[in-house]
């Protein structure tokens, strides 16, 4: 089964959306609710959303990580196209 061009462009931008939004909302967590420093944060005792400090700290870790995975393939993908603007914004007039 061969998929479109249309809609591996349309799942890869999906992908990258849900990893930003899951790194939005750890990366807001991590800064206001659960603030590093040796205190126990907001809410008290390193915990938000029955979810320890550290697992936070690892879920924001790794999602970072895959969603750089998939801005690389993203570029990879788009290369040709990247290459063309490029060229096109940087001719002279």
């Amino acid at each position: 089964m061969k998929i479109k061009k249309s809609w591996l462009y349309f799942i890869l931008a999906c992908i990258m959306f849900l990893l930003s939004l899951v790194e939005g909302i750890s990366g807001l967590v991590l800064w206001l609710a659960l603030p590093s420093g040796g205190g126990l944060g907001r809410h008290g005792g390193g915990v938000c959303w029955s979810i320890s400090r550290d697992t936070w700290v690892g879920w924001h870790d790794w999602v970072g990580v895959a969603l750089a995975v998939v801005v690389v393939v993203h570029i990879i993908i788009h290369w040709k196209w990247l290459v063309r603007m490029a060229r096109t914004c940087c001719r002279p007039q």
